[in-house]
């Protein structure tokens, strides 16, 4: 049996007072609506906690869970826990405009009902933790940019054996990187 995927999670503000509320939830990947190169596996283990403040409301949005990863050095997939979390000050209103923005408007989200979808929040602090170049391992090598194979201890070249990504290289350039 299919389950059907949520659109969103709302939150409602008016029932959170001055002593921190917690909720705890699972996400599967797929209502995350992440399309980039990293994937969840798994369902998103989340706990967010808010409290009314002075100037709105304090959320902290923390999550953890698999996620499967392309190493920046090798290229080879592996999957690693991830952990990722962030917080915000809800205010009322909007940005006042202007060309700059005050350290108040970065860190925070601006709301015009007593209500919040915590999807968008969610998937924002998501991708906004990952990795630039994540790595599969701290010892990893990498490719041989000779040969194009993954470097272990002792990787050599036998100089009668052509070397095939110099080989693919060298025709692509000749071809107008066609192929």
């Amino acid at each position: 049996m299919k389950t059907a995927k949520r659109e969103e999670i709302i939150l409602l503000l008016k029932d959170i007072g001055y002593r921190p509320r917690t909720f705890d939830l699972e996400i599967l990947p797929q209502e995350l609506d992440y399309e980039g190169e990293y994937r969840p596996v798994g369902k998103l283990h989340l706990k967010i906690t808010v409290v009314r403040t002075d100037v709105g409301f304090h959320m902290r949005i923390g999550g953890k869970g698999k996620v499967r990863f392309v190493c920046s050095r090798c290229l080879d997939e592996y999957v690693e826990d991830f952990s990722f979390s962030d917080e915000n000050i809800l205010r009322r209103g909007g940005h006042t405009g202007g060309v700059s923005l005050s350290d108040e408007d970065v860190d925070s989200v601006y709301i015009e009902k007593d209500e919040i979808d915590l999807l968008p929040l969610i998937r924002e602090v998501f991708i906004s933790n990952l990795p630039v170049k994540p790595v599969c391992d701290p010892s990893c090598k990498g490719l041989c940019p000779v040969c194009g194979v993954k470097l272990e201890d002792g990787h050599s070249h036998d100089p009668v054996q052509p070397l095939k990504l110099g080989a693919f290289l060298r025709e692509a350039f000749k071809e107008g990187g066609k192929r």
